[in-house]
């Protein structure tokens, strides 16, 4: 299990009905990306990730004096920015804005669907009110006030989530019904719902102890524990095969149920997986410390082939069907398998009294549709990318 969900987990069984006395924009920022690490507050300007298309150098990562890091690979020059011949056609992408139903600073999409028809996100202050919205084709639709906390929306258009009392929830034609919690877990944490309406994530109880859990959109008092103590489920693909962690390992299971530990990068102890889509996952892996904080590096793996490589990048957000990685923070980049990237352009119209900080939280299947916010003017407010070929 990630550090973020540690950390929620914990807030949640130690309080029920009183909000967290730490929750602030960062805290809402962080609940709708739900596992994935900030590096930044409201007001702070974050760093940029990377400088520009290009050459990226390798990032400086992990172990001692005495056991020297790892080497992380640089990245491949996009053929666009060179001029060379591609044998796919240039993407184009633009900017636009998602609408604000319901007021609130802190305006984040963190979601979108495989097709990138649908896309959910949460309005608030960032103190325990948000309101969770879905927008079809453009069109929002706030949800009831007792859903917080979107986690996924799949292509059916059915929201899933978790409540601050860690109360699992799934949103499915215009009526929201709470998931069961197993008998004996105190909270879930929902974290990902397929084509197919299957829905998993993580039952928890107070002693710290741990399962895996799948439930269904159309039944969703009905559950099947996943693996075994210990394990985690922070993602699913359409045919039905489960990613997450057994005992702070990576981990995957068939659709039939059958597990297996997925490699790590070499020399690093551990990983932690994301997400995953179509044949490919997405994780961490925790690099050098950098003024007293641990960075956190991308680890992507084709699930076919069990390939595991690791990205020269101090953070990840998703990955497409494509193998399309998408790094989120600050001025968003789209890292193809090939290693080729493309980054994602800025509003033109913005007239901020400082230059707007992008995020980027989701991205569709091909790739094509991106969506997150900028930060401007102390406000966050949602945004959605739509790139074509």
């Amino acid at each position: 299990m990630t550090t973020v969900d540690d950390q929620r987990f914990a807030a949640l069984l130690r309080s029920v009905s009183v909000p967290e006395p730490r929750v602030d924009v960062r805290r809402a920022v962080r609940d709708g990306r739900r596992r994935r690490q900030r590096r930044r507050v409201a007001g702070v300007a974050a760093l940029t990730v990377l400088a520009g298309v290009g050459v990226v150098g390798a990032v400086q990562v992990g172990g001692t004096a005495s056991s020297p890091a790892p080497t992380t690979p640089a990245l491949a020059v996009s053929p666009a920015a060179t001029g060379s011949a591609a044998p796919r056609p240039p993407v184009t992408c633009q900017a636009s804005w998602l609408s604000q139903p319901v007021d609130g600073p802190v305006a984040v999409a963190v979601g979108v669907d495989p097709t990138g028809r649908y896309v959910v996100g949460d309005i608030g202050t960032g103190q325990e009110d948000g309101r969770v919205v879905l927008w079809a084709d453009g069109r929002p639709v706030v949800l009831p006030k007792t859903a917080r906390h979107a986690a996924a929306v799949n292509a059916s258009g059915h929201v899933v989530g978790t409540n601050g009392d860690g109360t699992g929830w799934v949103y499915r034609d215009g009526k929201l019904r709470f998931l069961a919690t197993p008998p004996g877990f105190d909270a879930v944490l929902v974290h990902a719902v397929n084509a197919r309406g299957d829905i998993v994530g993580t039952a928890r109880r107070s002693d710290d102890s741990h399962q895996a859990v799948r439930w269904s959109t159309a039944q969703p008092q009905t559950y099947r524990l996943i693996g075994q103590r210990g394990s985690t489920a922070t993602g699913i693909t359409d045919d039905g095969t489960i990613v997450g962690e057994l005992d702070q390992q990576p981990y995957r299971w068939t659709p039939q149920g059958v597990g297996a530990a997925l490699a790590v990068p070499e020399g690093y102890p551990r990983a932690s997986v994301e997400s995953a889509r179509g044949e490919w996952a997405i994780g961490m892996v925790p690099g050098g410390s950098n003024g007293g904080a641990v960075q956190m590096l991308p680890v992507r793996w084709n699930l076919t082939t069990a390939a595991v490589s690791l990205l020269p990048f101090p953070g990840a957000s998703g990955i497409s069907a494509e193998g399309e990685v998408l790094i989120g923070d600050g001025a968003p980049l789209i890292v193809a398998p090939d290693g080729t990237s493309r980054r994602l352009p800025g509003r033109p119209e913005v007239r901020a009294t400082e230059p707007g900080t992008y995020t980027a939280e989701g991205i569709s299947d091909d790739g094509l549709t991106v969506v997150g916010a900028v930060y401007e003017n102390q406000a966050y407010r949602p945004l959605v990318w739509r790139c074509g070929r």
